[in-house]
């Protein structure tokens, strides 16, 4: 990491992240250009509104062979991050520039393997992984995979300290900050960030049926909700008021009528606990302080289990498996609403990865927005991912330099290309300030947070599970539930700051 970044720049590094969009356009009325001089007829010179890296222009790494290893976990990574040759897919094709621009920039060769294994197969992966760092094999340079091996960490180095590496800039807006805060220590095993589209489309979102919002005769314009702040709970339950109607007239509620909330699958429940300004664990100067049990997440449940099983409006959740009358697959073991694609549900809680199946089959218009607030005086929006992508780098790296220049230029070009690139594909929008989808997708994917107890989550048994089975089972009664819970995760905890 670079020790003289001061702390003014790191501020306004986040501030053109969460500001600007990273299109090629920004908002009207902003002057994207400069200005020519009397009498100077050459092109005007658009502003970039890109944070850029700060990798040396003359950096060679003279040809060298540098490996990466995907692990494809539920076959979900491998297209959005290799690529062999173009096809004219747009977006393989862009993923494969991405690679080829990394490797003519630094002059190296990118080299890369994969394994693809489900959730039972996961313990067997980890296992062949760390076996092969105790073993001393160069099996890889730099490993891409859905977890973090923290626990494996606290038995041994089986990964550098990244934050201490020559090229890697972990201020960079490519990685999540929120990562590094939550960590035990100075000692950054891992990464999240754009290096990896798995950790932007995975991001939870709120789809809605623009042309039904309108016939139903709703005028608020949401995104200035989104603006103001005043996109809450209540908010949605107060839209959603009314909606629902017995399309069949079998005076059943089924999966046939219209809701004015939907869900992809139980999943998606996940993203309320941290979008409502919950968390499992708070960092401390003295450890990590427990909240799990705190009011506010007692609330929520409280009302969530509410608004989604006692509320006709509102049609729950299914568990994510494959149920082809109740939802539509997006891969990877993901699913989206059938009967928001069919036009018959007002808001649907999914992921931005559904856009790709939702979008080229709806024959409405569509917005995007973030997951509501608690209320209006809760400060920002904060958006979780149901899967993440970890970059590491083990500790029998070959060239550590090299390792660390690749995965920055990596994530850099991914970045500034890839990234507004996949969201013009998947939402077939402008990827500019001035469309509002575009800047709710900028939004949403900058406001991605990390909670310990999510960083730290196999070390703890996945505790955010329990939120969603509160929710799903309709059982608002938190308070019992967590108790049973509390000392065991508290002890889990401590085994990471021991």
């Amino acid at each position: 990491m670079k020790k003289s970044t001061t702390s003014l720049a790191i501020l306004a590094a986040m501030l053109l992240s969460l500001t600007v969009s990273c299109g090629n356009e920004k908002g009207a009325g902003s002057d994207t250009t400069n200005a020519p001089q009397s009498g100077d007829t050459s092109a005007p010179v658009e502003e970039s509104p890109f944070v850029t890296d700060e990798l040396p222009s003359d950096l060679d790494l003279g040809g060298a062979e540098v490996k990466l290893m995907i692990g494809d976990y539920n076959n979900a990574y491998i297209d959005d991050m290799y690529s062999e040759e173009e096809t004219g897919n747009r977006l393989g094709d862009a993923v494969y520039k991405t690679i080829q621009n990394v490797q003519e920039r630094l002059n190296a060769s990118l080299a890369y393997s994969w394994q693809t294994y489900n959730w039972g197969e996961l313990t067997g992966f980890q296992s062949r992984i760390t076996s092969g760092i105790m073993a001393g094999d160069n099996e890889f340079d730099i490993l891409f995979d859905v977890m973090n091996y923290t626990s494996q960490m606290l038995d041994g180095e089986y990964f550098i300290n990244l934050a201490d590496t020559k090229y890697i800039d972990l201020d960079k807006p490519w990685y999540n900050q929120t990562v590094r805060d939550n960590m035990a220590s100075d000692y950054i095993h891992f990464v999240s960030g754009q290096f990896s589209l798995a950790n932007v489309k995975n991001v939870f979102c709120i789809y809605y049926n623009a042309d039904l919002y309108e016939t139903l005769g709703k005028t608020e314009n949401l995104y200035e909700l989104v603006d103001s702040g005043r996109w809450t709970l209540d908010k949605l339950d107060e839209l959603t008021k009314d909606v629902y109607a017995d399309l069949n007239g079998d005076t059943a509620r089924d999966i046939n009528d219209r809701y004015g909330i939907t869900f992809g699958d139980f999943n998606k429940y996940l993203g309320f606990m941290k979008s409502l300004g919950g968390s499992m664990f708070e960092k401390t100067p003295d450890g990590y302080k427990f909240t799990y049990d705190s009011e506010r997440i007692a609330d929520s449940v409280d009302k969530l289990c509410s608004l989604v099983n006692d509320n006709e409006n509102a049609l729950p959740a299914k568990q994510n498996t494959d149920n082809p009358d109740f939802m539509v697959s997006t891969g990877g073991g993901n699913f989206a609403s059938k009967n928001f694609v069919e036009g018959n549900s007002l808001f649907s809680f999914g992921l931005i990865a559904d856009a790709a199946s939702i979008v080229p089959s709806i024959g409405f218009s569509y917005g995007l927005l973030p997951y509501p607030k608690w209320d209006e005086a809760q400060e920002n929006y904060q958006n979780v991912l149901q899967r993440n992508c970890y970059a590491l780098i083990p500790v029998t790296v070959a060239d550590e330099d090299a390792a660390s220049a690749v995965l920055e230029a990596l994530s850099s070009e991914s970045y500034r290309t890839l990234v507004p690139e996949y969201c013009e594909v998947s939402l077939k929008v402008r990827y500019s300030q001035d469309d509002d989808v575009s800047r709710m997708f900028d939004l949403i994917i900058n406001s991605i947070v990390y909670d310990p107890g999510e960083i730290y989550a196999n070390l703890l048994g996945t505790p955010s599970g329990m939120f969603r089975s509160a929710i799903f089972d309709n059982d608002p009664n938190w308070a019992s539930a967590i108790a049973s819970n509390k000392d065991s995760l508290i002890a889990k905890m401590e085994q990471i700051t021991s």
